[in-house]
């Protein structure tokens, strides 16, 4: 389910995993790959909806403020609009 880098990272469970995959989203992001870093990304949350990690949801956040465009590309938008409404 999540990326392949990840698994090969580390073994863990299904969380540590998709923490693991922020922190290769936030690499992926800081290298000025929007599109990677929030594929990735998007592949931590569903993770963390799945388990209602709200660790998870938050480091995603937190990767998301990295990220400051006046006018962010789509893959953004539609992963600002998948947050929009989680509580954790």
């Amino acid at each position: 389910m999540l990326d392949a880098d990840a698994e090969a990272l580390g073994g863990g469970t299904d969380k540590q995993r998709a923490l693991i995959v922020l922190d290769l989203a936030a690499g992926h992001l800081a290298a000025g790959r929007v599109e990677a870093a929030f594929a990735l990304a998007g592949r931590a949350v569903d993770t963390g909806l799945k388990y209602r990690s709200g660790r998870i949801v938050d480091r995603a956040r937190a990767v998301r403020r990295t990220l400051t465009l006046t006018s962010p590309p789509k893959v953004v938008r539609e992963f600002d609009e998948r947050l929009h409404d989680v509580y954790m």
